[in-house]
């Protein structure tokens, strides 16, 4: 049973404060289903189920040639050795698993703002010396590859660089070139570019960037949460560049330590999804062409509203004009009415809201219009 919304509201309001790495989750668990028009969410709508088929029979044996077959589809999917494979649980797990392999006293960690909380968290967790870049709306939320350099400076261990791309909460993608680029800076300091990229999974193949194409020293981050409704599987992976493929052994020591194996019964149905995931992305392609309209209209054409439209995916990170504290501002518009975003804070830059678009066009024509009004009113009484 989910919190009352005081009680709520009280525990994500405190958890900056209270020396908890990820208080966005705390939010997320007890706050962001509250609203009758829900646009928290970056991930697509849970999947229906018959497009797996029937549930797989009950095994209760080792999941090791299981956890094999699920790596080797992974391969097969992006063309590499299966050994440049190693499964986790959902991109989470790979972040962790990633994070305990390389990040460590001594290391330099590279992270952005805003982000997704763990990209600066997990770093500071495990004793790293966290250096965080600030991307802007007015750049198009790029990163230039000499703050990398700069942000890296000079020290006594490796330097690292942790992002996602596309970006979460943004949807901007660092094009191939830069990409390459910022790996280029992570190896002069001895380092590798760790890349989240499970929101390229939106993207067509001739779209998307991979990291660990783009340069030998990244890896990349993957699952089939977000694009293909598919969280509750928990099914993820790291795929690792060529010139770090002999770390795979570390990576995969990170993994026994945190879970040492997935369920057998996530694994058989994710080896089902890594076969359909064409069909899997019909929904996404419905929203784009039924509810994208709308919700660019109103990232381009709202007063006081700023945003990056980006090309693919189904969020938005709009700056909203005159209203410096977006926990407050989406407490507002959660109360008085009934839309729900996500503040800016829990991302590392106050002043913005994640916006998503996963709903049907008829309710986010009517999330839109509520959201237009809430901050209309929030502004008038802030006057």
């Amino acid at each position: 049973m989910s919190a009352s919304p005081s009680t709520a509201g009280a525990a994500w309001a405190e958890a900056p404060a209270s020396g908890l790495g990820f208080p966005y989750m705390v939010w997320a668990r007890t706050r962001s289903g509250d609203a009758r028009f829900s646009m928290t969410q970056s991930g697509m709508p849970p999947a229906d189920p018959a497009l797996l088929g029937p549930a797989p029979e009950v095994e209760l044996g080792h999941a090791g040639p299981v956890l094999s077959e699920v790596e080797a589809a992974i391969a097969r999917r992006f063309g590499v050795p299966a050994d440049r494979v190693v499964a986790t649980i959902g991109a989470s797990g790979g972040l962790q698993a990633c994070a305990w392999a390389w990040f460590r006293p001594g290391t330099r960690v590279v992270a952005d703002a805003p982000s997704y909380e763990p990209f600066r968290a997990l770093p500071q967790r495990l004793g790293a010396d966290l250096r965080v870049l600030e991307r802007r709306l007015e750049d198009g939320w790029q990163i230039d590859p000499a703050d990398v350099r700069r942000r890296l400076g000079a020290g006594p261990g490796r330097g690292h660089v942790f992002l996602a791309n596309v970006h979460n909460p943004t949807g901007a993608q660092l094009g191939k070139e830069r990409l390459a680029a910022i790996a280029r800076e992570a190896e002069r300091a001895g380092g590798i570019l760790v890349s989240c990229d499970i929101y390229a999974e939106y993207e067509p193949d001739a779209a998307r960037v991979d990291a660990f194409r783009c340069a030998p020293n990244a890896v990349s981050i993957g699952s089939l949460t977000k694009a293909y409704g598919l969280g509750s599987l928990r099914i993820g992976w790291v795929v690792l560049g060529e010139g770090v493929a002999a770390d795979v052994h570390a990576l995969r020591d990170a993994t026994y330590l945190g879970w040492v194996d997935a369920p057998i019964a996530s694994l058989r149905l994710g080896l089902r999804a890594l076969d359909r995931l064409p069909r899997l992305l019909e929904p996404y392609h419905e929203l784009v062409r039924t509810t994208r309209p709308a919700w660019s209209r109103w990232l381009t054409q709202t007063e006081g509203v700023r945003a990056l439209v980006p090309d693919h995916g189904i969020i938005a990170f709009p700056r909203i004009e005159g209203a410096a504290d977006t926990f407050a501002l989406a407490d507002f518009l959660l109360r008085e009415h009934e839309v729900g975003v996500v503040p800016g804070e829990f991302f590392g830059m106050a002043g913005h809201v994640r916006v998503g678009m996963g709903l049907p066009a008829r309710e986010m024509e009517e999330a839109l219009d509520r959201l237009t009004r809430g901050i209309a009113a929030w502004r008038a009484r802030r006057a």
